[in-house]
């Protein structure tokens, strides 16, 4: 499993942190202009001031983290989609393969209530994609994808059972070939 960086995260907390601390600031400069009426109205504006720095930093990271998976999506060569249903819930599994040898994977599992609803049936991690042959690939040791160039067919199994392939992005499918077996 390939890690996924936390830098920018780690970045905007530390920029956050000096931020709210700069926030002191605001009491002083009020009691310098008007006294202590200023350093009382400074310190009424001081909590609104960090609630929106704060509210700021987590939407920035959120908006980041949504921008990023969205990238990683439109980065697939292949997406390969898995969906398993019993009498309770329903359990989707979706391999977008990237040409960088990277996938980034989604697990989602639906129950039939609407109201029960977890993280923990939410999931996304990125796996190496590890060249089998000249013309297939092996993600989390359980994934097999196969292409087959000249007629334009990709095919993948988990454990010799079928899985659904969704899309191919075939001029990305070419040049990761054509890289890999120089």
């Amino acid at each position: 499993m390939i890690e996924q960086g936390f830098g920018l995260y780690v970045t905007i907390t530390l920029i956050a942190i000096v931020l709210l601390a700069a926030s002191n600031v605001i009491p002083i400069f009020g009691f310098m202009r008007k006294s202590w009426k200023g350093c009382l109205l400074g310190c009424l504006v001081q909590p609104f001031i960090c609630v929106v720095i704060v509210m700021l930093a987590v939407g920035i990271t959120i908006l980041h983290q949504q921008y990023s998976i969205r990238k990683l999506r439109r980065e697939a060569m292949v997406t390969i989609k898995k969906t398993e249903t019993d009498s309770l819930s329903e359990q989707t599994s979706i391999w977008y393969l990237k040409p960088d040898e990277e996938c980034f994977f989604e697990y989602k599992k639906t129950s039939g209530s609407k109201f029960k609803h977890s993280d923990e049936n939410e999931k996304m991690e990125l796996f190496d994609v590890v060249p089998l042959d000249s013309f297939s690939v092996c993600v989390d040791d359980r994934i097999i994808v196969k292409f087959d160039l000249e007629s334009r067919r990709v095919t993948a199994s988990e454990d010799d059972e079928s899985i659904e392939v969704v899309r191919v992005d075939w001029d990305k499918v070419n040049s990761y070939f054509s890289r890999s077996s120089h």
